[in-house]
């Protein structure tokens, strides 16, 4: 099913499965990757219970093992939709027995759509229905159309951070698939711009870990336009494209957590960025995204 947001010339559609935001145009333009599977086929995934991926597939939880699918299950599941109004849709997921069979906890996330004159606004709640505490990371994943204007390339375009940054990203081992965290490459230093290239990429994610910006601009070095996104309650930005297929599209995810780190160990509330909620707690997060000149 398809819940469709309009608000002056802006409109946004989203799925219920995943609840995942597919289509944004701002005053007549669009924003989002249209998720053609000839590269990816999807155009802002929720990333929950996990982001990334396990050492080895797996993790202890509680003492016991378990296997938590890349990225977590939350995007392949469907949620209760309701529109709330012409410009604004919540969407929600509980916890069931399949869930528990990954991620023995009992939860309720829901998502709140709202769009705006400026944009549109994504708000994350993650309530813990269950009696214990509930360990979980949460990311976002929306993809940007990457080049947006005719004639340009993807190297046309560069990401502005809010504030300068200083930067020393993890490698990730293709092979374990977890971040090495003694090998790291120095990204930013003392600067807010970072070019984009697709040998980025050869690695997979360019992680930015130890991130203090809340906000970056996507845009166009030749016309100064693009997008921008800010986002709250997240720590870690991840960037990403499959660079080896040339895909006209760039992820800025906003992350709470991430593959594991060659560094740690298998117990799932010990992994970097985890979060916790107590019985009954609510945890809150957000995403902007809107249009900038």
């Amino acid at each position: 099913m398809e819940i469709k947001l309009k608000c002056a010339e802006n409109s946004a559609m989203i799925l219920d499965k995943g609840a995942e935001l597919r289509s944004l145009d701002i005053g007549g333009k669009e924003l989002m990757w249209c998720a053609d599977p000839t590269y990816w086929g999807k155009s802002s995934p929720l990333l929950f219970p996990m982001i990334g991926n396990l050492r080895g597939g797996k993790t202890m939880i509680n003492g016991k093992e378990y296997s938590i699918t890349k990225h977590g299950f939350a995007r392949d599941n469907v949620f209760e939709a309701e529109q709330i109004s012409d410009s604004e849709a919540v969407f929600k997921f509980r916890s069931n027995e399949e869930t528990k069979k990954c991620f023995p906890f009992d939860f309720e996330l829901k998502l709140t759509y709202r769009l705006n004159e400026n944009g549109l606004t994504i708000v994350y709640y993650v309530t813990n229905t269950g009696t214990a505490a509930m360990p979980y990371c949460i990311g976002a994943h929306p993809a940007f159309a990457c080049p947006n204007e005719d004639g340009a390339q993807f190297s046309d375009y560069e990401l502005i951070f809010e504030t300068p940054e200083t930067v020393r990203s993890p490698i990730m081992d293709l092979v374990t698939r977890m971040w090495q965290d003694t090998n790291r490459i120095e990204r930013l230093n003392n600067s807010s711009r970072f070019a984009l290239e697709y040998s980025l990429f050869d690695n997979d994610c360019v992680y930015f870990d130890t991130i203090r910006s809340k906000s970056v601009k996507l845009v166009s070095k030749r016309s100064g336009s693009g997008v921008m996104l800010s986002w709250q309650g997240f720590d870690t930005l991840g960037v990403w494209t499959p660079d080896h297929k040339n895909a006209p599209f760039v992820c800025i995810e906003p992350w709470c957590g991430c593959d594991d780190y060659d560094s740690e160990n298998s117990i799932f509330d010990q992994k970097r960025g985890i979060q916790s909620a107590a019985p009954g707690q609510t945890k809150e997060y957000s995403i902007e995204i809107s249009r900038c000149n």
